[in-house]
């Protein structure tokens, strides 16, 4: 692990989805202010082949506009799929003025889905006019083998396209990692762009911390798992062998605070304004 990574992960979810727009340049100006060391943010690769920060393939209509302003209806949940679409129509979407709610402390303003490198070079600038340390960048990778194509294209396709981002403005190891569910992805930065840090996220119980390392076929750096599978047994697993133990999303002070007394290494969260009342 890089020396210049965090001894604990203060990671906003999607910025700060609690608070602000997730995924959104203002959201992760939310997040820097309220103290988090990594920014997690989500990718996908556009018509024309831009990488874009959003969570999901399509135009999500839970909390996102048309261009007009108006409500996507419902029979178009899904008609707005983004690698079907070039960038400058989806920078047209809005995602931050409908209230959302999942999350009723979320700030309501116009924003977009702003593009992996424009994000990176906004919060660079926001940091650095601030005297803050620059944070860490972890990109996760969206992706389904089952709609290689169709949201997204094939791995070595998508992770190269990331990787010429990143590249592109001089970001050392040191200032990012790239995570995915999909083991695909994560296998083909380690076979492409081996001195890259990786994280393996998992949510299924069914599978026990030595089958998912056996599966993946290589150790990652970081294991992420969903915060119910956290054990003490399995923070010891994880460190026994070097890897950190950064579980998500945990959006309640109290389980961040069973958390860590269990030893893991970090906690992504919604709510990065949690992390002034852990102890260090």
């Amino acid at each position: 692990m890089q020396k210049s990574f965090p001894d604990f992960y203060k990671e906003g979810h999607r910025g700060a989805r609690g608070l602000m727009p997730e995924n959104t340049i203002p959201g992760m100006y939310k997040a820097v202010d309220a103290g988090a060391n990594i920014l997690e943010v989500d990718v996908y690769i556009t018509k024309d082949q831009q990488v874009v920060i959003t969570h999901d393939p399509y135009v999500n209509p839970n909390y996102m506009l048309l261009p007009t302003g108006e409500e996507i209806p419902k029979e178009e949940a899904k008609k707005y799929v983004l690698h079907q679409m070039n960038y400058a129509d989806i920078r047209q979407f809005d995602v931050g003025s409908k209230p959302y709610p999942a999350f009723p402390q979320q700030q309501k303003l116009k924003t977009y889905m702003p593009l992996l490198g424009e994000l990176i070079d906004s919060v660079d600038n926001y940091t650095a006019a601030k005297k803050l340390k620059p944070v860490i960048y972890n990109i996760e990778i969206k992706a389904n083998p089952q709609y290689d194509g169709v949201y997204q294209p094939e791995p070595a396709t998508l992770v190269r396209k990331v990787m010429e981002v990143v590249n592109s403005r001089k970001l050392p190891n040191s200032r990012f990692y790239i995570q995915s569910f999909d083991i695909r992805q994560i296998q083909e930065v380690h076979r492409s762009y081996p001195e890259v840090i990786i994280g393996f996220l998992t949510d299924k119980k069914e599978m026990t911390f030595e089958q998912n390392l056996e599966q993946i076929g290589f150790q990652p750096h970081i294991y992420s798992p969903h915060y119910k599978l956290v054990t003490a047994e399995l923070v010891q697993k994880c460190h026994a062998r070097g890897i950190k133990c950064v579980p998500w999303t945990v959006n309640d002070l109290a389980e961040m605070k069973t958390l860590q007394a269990l030893g893991v290494d970090g906690i992504i969260t919604d709510y990065p304004n949690y992390f002034s009342q852990l102890n260090y």
